[in-house]
């Protein structure tokens, strides 16, 4: 209901049909005007319909199939601007379960991350159904951009942002002065976050401008990777 909902508030034009339930369908009233108007259909059916053409079950009462173009690219010079207006980054590096980027992009919208990377690899998940639900909406309210090479990227951007890495080894989340140096203290904050087994390359820790852990009991390797960015975002983006 929330993924559905925040399509229609922020990309209704891409809705090709839409599916509910009769238990719902008085909360769609208006949206089925509009789709009428753009002469796009819309039905009322039963649980196993909307299991059918949701693929699953956890379809909520309701499905919409929409028409999405592929993510653009980030580049640099992108970067440098989103810099200057002070814009704030969430980089995904190697997530693989699309629940995870759908909880990822739910934590980037919480915090008002508009700027939503993540990595072109075949090891990230791209966003699927499954994503879409796990977001809540919050798929619709980023702008999704893909990463070519992520080590590279941050290299990149480290002239204009403050650059902040998750490391189960590194000191535990130390106040944002204690890390960052005088002349970067101005910049904006890119989070970066790695896999969920085996968390950031090396590669990418070498580029990130410091890496913080997440102090915890011992008893659990790490946290979700949406816990740790929310963590960080807390930390960083808004005590900071």
């Amino acid at each position: 209901m929330h993924a559905v909902g925040s399509l229609f508030h922020c990309k209704p034009f891409i809705v090709e049909r839409l599916y509910f339930s009769a238990e719902l369908a008085p909360m769609f009233g208006e949206i089925c005007k509009f789709l009428a108007k753009e002469k796009k259909a819309y039905n009322q059916v039963d649980d196993a319909e909307l299991a059918r053409v949701g693929k699953t079950r956890d379809h909520g009462g309701v499905v919409a199939i929409a028409r999405r173009r592929n993510p653009e690219m980030a580049t640099s010079k992108a970067a440098e601007y989103w810099a200057k207006e002070g814009m704030p980054l969430l980089i995904v590096d190697g997530v693989s379960d699309p629940a995870n980027l759908g909880a990822l992009a739910r934590t980037s919208a919480y915090f008002g991350v508009e700027k939503f990377l993540i990595a072109s690899s075949r090891k990230q998940a791209r966003p699927n159904p499954l994503s879409y639900r796990a977001a809540r909406g919050g798929l619709d309210m980023v702008d999704l951009r893909l990463v070519e090479n992520v080590p590279s990227f941050l290299k990149g951007i480290r002239k204009t942002y403050f650059v902040v890495g998750v490391d189960v080894e590194a000191p535990p989340l130390p106040e944002h002065l204690a890390i960052c140096p005088e002349e970067d203290v101005d910049k904006p904050v890119a989070i970066v976050i790695g896999n969920e087994e085996a968390g950031l390359l090396d590669s990418t820790k070498q580029e990130c401008s410091a890496l913080v852990g997440i102090p915890g009991s011992g008893a659990i390797d790490r946290l979700n990777v949406a816990t740790e960015a929310a963590l960080l975002l807390q930390k960083y983006l808004v005590e900071a």
